[in-house]
């Protein structure tokens, strides 16, 4: 069996010039730490490009490389949005120490059950809410949006068929 490479993705969000929110996906290693001025430790991906460059991301979205690709050779990371050659559409989740297709309402299918599917990536929960049913409702005594500006969904949200 093939060793998979160990890769994390996280999504930076950041304002340039005209004051417009840009956000980019850094790809690399993960590191929780503390930097001058910081309140506590943050996330952060490094990338390595002529020595160690290290940048904060939001800990919301950092997901796992899966080892795996889709049929158009596009890397399968954590919280992507996949639809299989079956029709049905999930989002990868890690459960139980594998990763998984979550279907929604507790029906989940082992990625590796899946590996010679034809898949394809339609986007991510963080990009693309709108594939999604519609979102839980926030807890209470929480605040209603992420950092990120979107809805809070739980773990076993439903995938728009």
């Amino acid at each position: 069996m093939a060793e998979r490479e160990i890769k994390y993705r996280g999504l930076k969000t950041f304002q340039i010039f005209s004051g417009e929110k840009k956000s980019v996906w850094i790809y690399g290693f993960y590191l929780k730490r503390g930097t001058y001025g910081d309140p506590g430790p943050q996330a952060h991906i490094f990338v390595y490009e002529n020595g160690y460059e290290g940048y904060r991301v939001d800990s919301k979205t950092i997901g796992q490389f899966t080892g795996l690709v889709d049929s158009t050779g596009k890397e399968i990371y954590e919280d992507d949005i996949i639809s299989l050659e079956n029709g049905r559409i999930g989002v990868v989740n890690f459960h139980d120490g594998c990763f998984v297709v979550n279907y929604g309402s507790g029906a989940r299918q082992a990625l590796y059950d899946v590996q010679d599917w034809n898949m394809t990536i339609l986007g991510n929960r963080f990009e693309n809410p709108e594939l999604l049913v519609s979102p839980t409702a926030p807890k209470k005594n929480e605040p209603e949006e992420q950092e990120l500006g979107m809805p809070e969904f739980e773990p076993s949200f439903i995938a728009r068929e």
